[in-house]
């Protein structure tokens, strides 16, 4: 869900930094990125994530086609467009005065706000009269892009599943889990299953639990507290000595 939210934020504002600037207007230089080290992150990863031995090869063998029916092939780059790009497009409709409220700011409600009070699309289509088909080619792009992208980890995602589902169901469990999958209607389910996750009323259920949750965290803050002041405090490290100045 982060990695998703970080990839929508990043598309949604190469969308409408997309728009030509006027002339006066001249873009700063963008700093070169330094390419990843991945052997480090996989260091990481491997002791936040150690590698488990392998599962039993006749469970493995139940849960590998219970697998093939939950994620087939080309199921992330589906997912990943059509989450995505229909979460820009309804993006793009947001007006200012629909991100005042966030900062507590309230929207204006003169007679010339709602000519200037214009939406993200319109704004952008109102400087590039190229707007809508430069978005449609970026569609387009990710749809490509995305599609690519499941020809990576489409396999070790049923691999991943594969041993999980192996290690928490046994023979027997697996067996029925194969027979729903199927019939028409398990079928259905499995091949759905993944994609419920970013379906618009998943995402509204886990949105609106937000103020619940944040009423929570003042109570948890207290506990932490109460603990941390249970225990002396570590010592302070000792600064290191100035040297001394030059006469």
């Amino acid at each position: 869900m982060i990695v998703t939210s970080i990839s929508l934020v990043a598309m949604s504002s190469a969308a409408v930094a997309a728009v030509p600037a006027p002339p006066s207007v001249k873009a700063a230089p963008a700093p070169k990125a330094a390419a990843p080290n991945f052997d480090a992150m996989f260091g990481i990863f491997d002791k936040l994530f150690p590698p488990t031995p392998d599962p039993d090869p006749a469970r493995l063998a139940l849960a590998r086609t219970a697998v093939a029916s939950m994620w087939p092939d080309g199921a992330y780059g589906k997912m990943m467009s059509g989450f995505l790009g229909g979460t820009i497009d309804r993006a793009m409709q947001l007006k200012k005065s629909d991100l005042m409220g966030i900062a507590g700011v309230p929207a204006k409600t003169d007679a010339a706000a709602p000519a200037k009070d214009l939406s993200f699309h319109d704004q952008a289509a109102a400087k590039d009269p190229y707007f809508d088909q430069r978005m449609a080619a970026y569609r387009q792009v990710l749809e490509e892009e995305t599609a690519k992208m499941s020809t990576a980890i489409d396999p070790r995602m049923r691999d991943g599943l594969a041993r999980s589902m192996a290690r928490k169901f046994d023979a027997k469990q697996l067996a029925d889990i194969n027979a729903f999958f199927a019939t028409p209607s398990g079928h259905a389910l499995a091949s759905q299953y993944m994609g419920l996750w970013f379906a618009p009323d998943t995402m509204r259920a886990i949105f609106t639990a937000m103020p619940e949750m944040m009423k929570l965290m003042p109570d948890a803050t207290e506990k932490m507290k109460a603990i941390d002041a249970k225990f002396p405090k570590p010592p302070k490290a000792e600064k290191p000595e100035k040297p001394a100045a030059k006469p």
